[in-house]
């Protein structure tokens, strides 16, 4: 059975992959959101469409980023 040291152990490094995650996933979605921005500028018929999906993705990849960050903080507070 681990010890307490070694469940704490395990825990910061399970925080510590979830914050990568959680970045890459922000960069992800900041990538697509981009990708859409970038079709809007080329294709006037869906220009709306994909102006709201750029601006929709915008924001999930402030909010992944903001998370990654907070966990980022908490594995700092707690090494």
């Amino acid at each position: 059975m681990p010890t307490s040291n070694e469940k704490y152990t395990a825990l910061l490094n399970d925080l510590r992959e979830l914050e990568v995650y959680l970045h890459g996933r922000g960069d992800k979605t900041g990538e697509l959101a981009q990708r859409f921005a970038d079709n809007a500028k080329k294709d006037a018929s869906n220009r709306e469409f994909d102006l709201n999906q750029s601006r929709m993705l915008d924001y999930q990849k402030h909010v992944w980023h903001e998370i990654g960050n907070l966990v980022e903080k908490l594995v700092k507070q707690y090494e």
